[in-house]
């Protein structure tokens, strides 16, 4: 009879397992280890913190981004703002006499803050073009509600609120502004672009005009924060 039959321990047998055993705590220890590595470096690459092997990085660097989109997006879900807090200076860019004066009339009987009315200083041969800087998006948005043809928003690097609304040769044919009963003209309405269009700290201003007149809504809040 053999150790086994006479109900000996199998020596050989018991220790062959406990290898076996040694090598599976070894082999799961080594997995287990550069599953958590492998954890902590594609986080840190995630984050930026470390270099990957990749060619494309995960995350765009500040200051990367490039776009063609030039048109600044509304603020999300914003409505109309109230009239007597949008100051506007309009702007004759057509030949037709008085044109910037009657637009002028127009917007004050809508409660607009009138800043002043000029003549553009050269011909503008589109519809309606408006500046405003980054201060002034849900503003300039406001104004241009007003108008029922193609407008031209246009962000430049102005402080403030202030509007500026050239008006063009597309214009002065009609002279009408969008009647107040239009449904573009419900203040409940949200503010929509009509194309593709970017945040405004993502889209790149056009210089603004080296001296602007002063905006009594601009002025007001600085008062009103002062007092």
């Amino acid at each position: 009879m053999t150790d086994r039959a006479n109900g000996r321990p199998d020596a050989r047998r018991a220790q062959v397992r406990r290898h076996r055993r040694e090598r599976q705590i070894i082999v799961f220890g080594v997995l287990l280890i550069a599953v958590t590595f492998a954890g902590v470096f594609a986080a840190g690459v995630y984050k930026g913190d470390v270099d990957g092997p990749f060619s494309q990085e995960f995350v765009t660097p500040a200051g990367a981004f490039d776009s063609d989109v030039t048109l600044v997006c509304p603020p999300s879900n914003s409505t109309p703002m109230r009239h007597t807090n949008v100051g506007v200076r309009i702007l004759n860019g057509t030949d037709t006499n008085g044109l910037a004066s009657s637009v002028a009339d127009d917007l004050d009987g809508r409660n607009y803050v009138i800043v002043s009315t000029e003549n553009w200083g050269r011909t503008y041969g589109d519809y309606v073009r408006i500046y405003f800087g980054a201060d002034g998006v849900r503003q300039a948005y406001t104004v241009a509600l007003n108008f029922d043809g193609e407008v031209d928003m246009v962000l430049d690097n102005r402080e403030g609120t202030l509007v500026d609304i050239v008006l063009g040769e597309g214009f002065a044919e009609t002279g009408d502004l969008r009647s107040t009963l239009a449904p573009e003209l419900d203040p409940d309405a949200v503010l929509s672009a009509n194309a593709q269009c970017l945040p405004a700290s993502l889209v790149t201003p056009e210089p603004a005009p080296r001296i602007l007149p002063d905006n009594p809504v601009d002025n007001k809040k600085k008062n009103k924060n002062n007092s």
